[in-house]
């Protein structure tokens, strides 16, 4: 017994030194293993080669969906034409993100657009008040349409008639068609990431990913 006892306290002592030392296991950026940065995927390869070409990075999320490389190619396609091809300004697009994700407790996505909402003209105020918009002055009109139709896709009997009659008054049938795709995409890639617990990635990254160019 006293040798046993011995031994236990031993390896106690030493896993306390070891992450005194640093040796600490770092926990894990998903549930799944990430799909390495220099793959040789024939699908995800060139995927990851756009975004590097773009000046990113390949994320935590990326990486993780990645293990499904077809649809990840996919999902990455939507993501890329919310962002470039569509009409309405990114700033209100990089606002209903925001929101979608703030309701869903989307925490990666909501981190990570923040630096592209700023870099795209919302103010800090701005985001810092964003779960309790409606009591603050800090948004135009066509902004609270915004945000209003946002809580109504997050709402379990969805959009009423009063929310989505305000909101014709400032955005056409193409606007609201994007901004209705981009607030569910996002909404489902919020689910993604914490059902698989991607964690986010480092300041590095947050530096070089998506800028507002507009």
């Amino acid at each position: 017994m006293k040798k046993t006892k011995c031994v236990a306290v031993s390896l106690l002592s030493l896993m306390i030194a070891m992450t005194s030392m640093g040796y600490a296991q770092e926990p894990a950026p998903a549930r799944i293993p990430l799909v390495p940065l220099d793959t040789e995927d024939p699908v995800l390869k060139p995927v990851f080669d756009d975004i590097k070409a773009r000046g990113g990075v390949p994320s935590y999320m990326h990486r993780t969906i990645g293990n499904a490389p077809e649809i990840f190619k996919a999902f990455a396609s939507v993501a890329w034409a919310i962002r470039r091809d569509a009409v309405l300004p990114r700033i209100e697009r990089e606002l209903i993100i925001l929101r979608a994700t703030q309701l869903e407790k989307g925490d990666y996505e909501f981190f990570a657009h923040t630096g592209m909402a700023l870099s795209c003209g919302l103010t800090e105020e701005q985001i810092n008040t964003l779960e309790n918009w409606q009591d603050s002055d800090l948004y135009t009109d066509r902004q609270r349409a915004i945000l209003a139709y946002a809580d109504g896709l997050a709402h379990p009997d969805s959009v009423d008639e009063k929310t989505f009659n305000n909101l014709k008054q400032f955005f056409n049938a193409r606007e609201i068609v994007e901004l209705t795709v981009t607030a569910n995409f996002y909404t489902a890639a919020a689910r993604n990431t914490r059902a698989l617990d991607v964690k986010i990635d480092d300041d590095k990254w947050q530096a070089s990913y998506g800028k507002c160019v507009e």
